[in-house]
């Protein structure tokens, strides 16, 4: 993708150098949209991806002595991000791992960044759907997820997947995950599942710089909550 966008970034400048008139211009603007869009990609991919990981799990109280869940953790980035924020907890990362992925995603690359990292004795992974997560209720003292919300295609699977990311919570546990859309119906739907949720701005530069480069289609929140807890009451019904 930065190769592509590279390419093309360089062919609308050639045009532009011997083009005239408004085409130009035109060409100039678009051969230097693209070369941004590919520096934007390469410096997400090598300074970015971290810097939102930390943004993101400082939304989190840490004590250390956590049970974790990265839902869709892919090769384990808030996985092994998380797992360095405990002392005696645990991380759990969970995904489907499409066989042959391009993306690199495994089970295996997550054990093995975590072993890079030091954290490999707190880090586990379970195959599993986002939309029906194969854990008990109850079972987490925090979620996290990173843009897995955009990949799932209908609201009905966005639905799902945070009626599922709240029945795993314990009350009082929280959530805390990222995403560039639909994320104001992820914190309506974890509103309605009983917890207690805010959406955030992904900081200021980095949001504002992401939405112009984009022209308003990439807008980065955080959605962050805490389960509610259930009252003495609630508790005694069966």
């Amino acid at each position: 993708m930065v190769g592509t966008l590279c390419a093309l970034g360089a062919a609308g400048l050639l045009l532009g150098y011997f083009l005239s008139s408004a085409w130009k211009w035109f060409a100039t603007v678009a051969g230097t949209y693209f070369l941004l869009g590919a520096a934007g990609m390469l410096f997400y991919s090598k300074v970015g991806k971290l810097a939102l990981r930390e943004r993101l799990l400082d939304k989190i109280r840490w004590e250390g002595n956590e049970t974790v869940l990265d839902v869709g953790c892919g090769r384990g980035l808030l996985t092994v991000g998380a797992a360095h924020r405990l002392s005696t907890g645990k991380v759990v990362g969970v995904d489907v791992w499409q066989p042959g992925a391009i993306t690199g995603n495994r089970a295996d690359a997550v054990l093995e960044n975590a072993r890079l990292e030091g954290v490999a004795d707190r880090v586990e992974v379970r195959q599993g759907d986002a939309r029906d997560l194969p854990f008990e209720g109850e079972t987490f003292d925090v979620v996290v997820s990173n843009y897995v919300v955009h990949e799932l295609k209908t609201r009905n699977e966005r639905t799902q997947m945070m009626h599922e990311i709240a029945r795993v919570l314990k009350p009082g546990g929280r959530v805390a995950l990222v995403d560039f859309i639909f994320t104001g119906e992820c914190a309506a739907e974890l509103q309605s599942s009983g917890v207690k949720t805010e959406r955030l701005r992904d900081g200021f530069l980095s949001f504002w710089i992401a939405a112009v480069l984009n022209f308003g289609a990439v807008k980065t929140y955080h959605v962050v909550g805490q389960k509610i807890e259930r009252s003495n009451a609630d508790r005694a019904t069966p």
